[in-house]
């Protein structure tokens, strides 16, 4: 008798420490709706504060689950790409890519982009909302959500009626602008109706589009033929124009990606000089 009890005893603290374990070991994954709707600024950078760490603008983060794109600003650059985040809260983004404007700013952009890039990352989010992005027992990022509104950062529903109106490119798939473009840069301005013109560089150009859900897609190209000292970044501009891509608006910058990845980006063109 004294076996049996011994060993029913056994028994159960086994079961009580087998459920200690799964509960300690369980995960609760962070719901989507508390992540997007809003942008999230960066409160420290590897323990440093994000006020010390970047003199201008702070970096934010915006999460868009129904395409598994994440975007924002890296103190300076905007950056965009594809991201997962598993039931698990394990967190990826290795393929974020950025624009190369020049930044009047003192920041540690390149240390930010390099921490939100690093595989299998932890993400947590706490009662107070602060959202933490950790490797280890290493916490890298500190997020927390900003008082604007949404639409004020990301605007995910793109339309012809908020991207018509002229733009100006400040990016392509991350070469250097001014050796691309030395005179100008290409523009491009885009109608109500359907229809898109501007200059590739050197050369005008006109065609059409139709937009789908955020995808975006160009008519053939018809351009003027005259004779330019470099036509490099022209037909590059021109033949990004030739595949489906997907637009995002965030504020006053227009970004085309193909497989998550940055191919072209416009500055709003508001008249003011």
């Amino acid at each position: 008798m004294k076996h049996f009890l011994k060993s029913a005893t056994f028994f159960v603290t086994l079961l009580t420490l087998a459920f200690v374990i799964q509960s300690c070991n369980s995960v609760k994954p962070i719901e989507k709706a508390q992540l997007e709707g809003g942008s999230w600024v960066l409160k420290t950078l590897k323990g440093e504060p994000a006020q010390t760490a970047f003199s201008g603008e702070l970096p934010n983060i915006n999460f868009d689950f129904s395409k598994n794109l994440l975007s924002g600003s890296g103190g300076c650059n905007r950056y965009t790409g594809g991201f997962t985040l598993s039931e698990k809260n394990i967190f990826s983004a290795p393929q974020l890519a950025s624009t190369m404007m020049a930044c009047m700013h003192a920041n540690k952009e390149s240390e930010f982009l390099a921490a939100l890039s690093t595989p299998n990352l932890v993400v947590s989010l706490s009662k107070e909302g602060q959202l933490t992005f950790s490797e280890g027992k290493n916490v890298l990022l500190e997020f927390e959500k900003s008082q604007k509104t949404a639409t004020s950062e990301v605007t995910n529903i793109v339309n012809v009626d908020n991207i018509s109106g002229k733009w100006t490119l400040s990016s392509i798939v991350g070469e250097d602008m001014v050796v691309l473009f030395p005179d100008k840069p290409a523009s491009m301005e885009i109608t109500t109706d359907g229809k898109v013109f501007g200059n590739a560089g050197c050369n005008t150009y006109r065609s059409t589009f139709t937009l789908e859900e955020n995808t975006i897609k160009f008519g053939p190209a018809m351009s003027t033929k005259m004779a330019c000292p470099s036509l490099k970044g022209e037909s590059l501009f021109l033949s990004k124009l030739s595949t489906p891509l997907q637009a995002a608006l965030t504020g006053d910058k227009l970004t085309f990606l193909s497989e998550g990845k940055v191919v072209l980006e416009f500055i709003k063109d508001t008249g003011d000089k």
